[in-house]
């Protein structure tokens, strides 16, 4: 037999190798390290070698030698079925309201009073903060007076010079100083409107940043508003992700801190990858309602591939040897007994505990050895356990 001068010469290899791992330069090189990926596959294969040649000695054992007591290891199986099988891609995004502004006072001025609170639903164009702004009503009332002294006085003018009395420069001069005082009065009247602060829009007060007596300042923020209606979500996707989506796409939004799960769609997707992470911005659109809030963070699941009657599998079953080739154990009872047989498989995607495999071998109805499958190796006999 060939196992004897096999064993021994792996047995004898991995001292060796050993040592040869722990001897090298203090400075690490792409060879070295090229040098011990080796060396772990070596030692891998040799692990991988050792133990089928024991569990096919301890076979033999069990079936020639008189003195031991067979025992064979003993198996569950589980029948290979055909089934649907969707994979979702898992982001991070972060609530964007529609509507999210900061308000300010254009003209400043002491904060006279204010109407509303810090979660108060507001309607568009409501007085939300009073500026005192008497000083400016003053300003407004004096330009008023001007306006309609210069109203009068070009009028007059207006009608000496229908009359052919004066000059015509006279006649320039008083609609120019009708038009100059109008003008001032508007900017006043504009300063007015906007040293108050109201609502740009329909939302919820979200704070209010001043205290009565306070002074406004056109620099400082007095309150900020936000829309309620409609929210959108943000979330970077990597680069592979950008044939996988398209506009419309229905995406599921978890809530962690609600615990609310939200359906949303996809509604922009960025064209710039991002050279330091490469990833693209996805933004989604739902309906907001109280559920959202403003910068709230979401989970994001996107389904990127969906397979129908695909053979998925617990990937408990699927294991891998030391050259990454993956493969699982099909129960063969074609020779009048109970045996494992290895059948590698092809892993095409994951999702939770099952995985999406290619096998040509492998067909319905075929019963996989489930428990045990880490204890057998390929041709070896077992015994499957009753009623599994």
């Amino acid at each position: 037999m060939s196992t004897p001068f096999t064993m021994r010469t792996v047995l004898l290899s991995i001292p060796v190798l050993a040592l040869f791992a722990a001897c090298g330069p203090t400075e690490v090189t792409d060879a070295e390290v090229q040098r011990h990926r080796e060396l772990r596959d070596s030692l891998k294969s040799a692990r991988e070698a050792i133990n089928e040649a024991i569990a096919q000695e301890e076979a033999w054992l069990a079936k020639n030698d008189p003195e031991l007591r067979r025992t064979l290891p003993s198996v569950t199986t589980l029948a290979l079925a055909s089934r649907d099988f969707a994979h979702y891609t898992e982001a991070h995004g972060s609530v964007k309201a529609d509507e999210n502004a900061l308000l300010y006072s254009s003209t400043g001025g002491e904060v006279r009073r204010i109407l509303v609170r810090a979660g108060q639903p507001v309607r568009k164009g409501q007085l939300i903060v009073d500026i005192d702004t008497d000083v400016l009503r003053s300003n407004i009332a004096q330009a008023e007076a001007n306006v309609e002294l210069a109203r009068d006085v070009f009028a007059r003018q207006a009608k000496l010079w229908e009359q052919k009395i004066g000059s015509e420069l006279q006649y320039l001069e008083a609609k120019s100083r009708k038009e100059s005082s109008e003008a001032q009065l508007a900017a006043l009247q504009e300063q007015l409107r906007s040293a108050q602060v109201f609502a740009p829009f329909d939302g919820v007060v979200d704070e209010i940043f001043p205290n009565v007596g306070d002074m406004a300042t056109a620099m400082q923020p007095v309150a900020r508003v936000v829309s309620l209606g409609k929210a959108s979500i943000e979330t970077d996707l990597s680069e592979d992700m950008l044939e996988k989506v398209k506009l419309g796409d229905p995406v599921t939004v978890e809530l962690p801190e609600t615990g609310a799960t939200i359906q949303a769609t996809i509604d922009q997707i960025g064209q710039y990858i991002n050279p330091n992470n490469r990833t693209f911005k996805v933004t989604l659109r739902m309906e907001n309602g109280v559920k959202l809030r403003p910068n709230q963070l979401a989970n994001v699941r996107i389904q990127d591939l969906s397979v129908e009657n695909g053979t998925v599998v617990p990937s408990r079953l699927v294991m891998e040897n030391a050259k990454g080739e993956s493969y699982v154990y099909l129960l063969d009872s074609s020779e009048g007994m109970a045996r494992a047989k290895k059948q590698f498989v092809k892993v095409l995607a994951a999702q939770g505990g099952d995985l999406l495999i290619e096998a040509e071998n492998l067909k319905p109805g075929d019963l996989l050895i489930d428990q045990g499958s880490r204890l057998v190796v390929d041709r070896q006999e077992v015994n499957v356990m009753q009623g599994a």
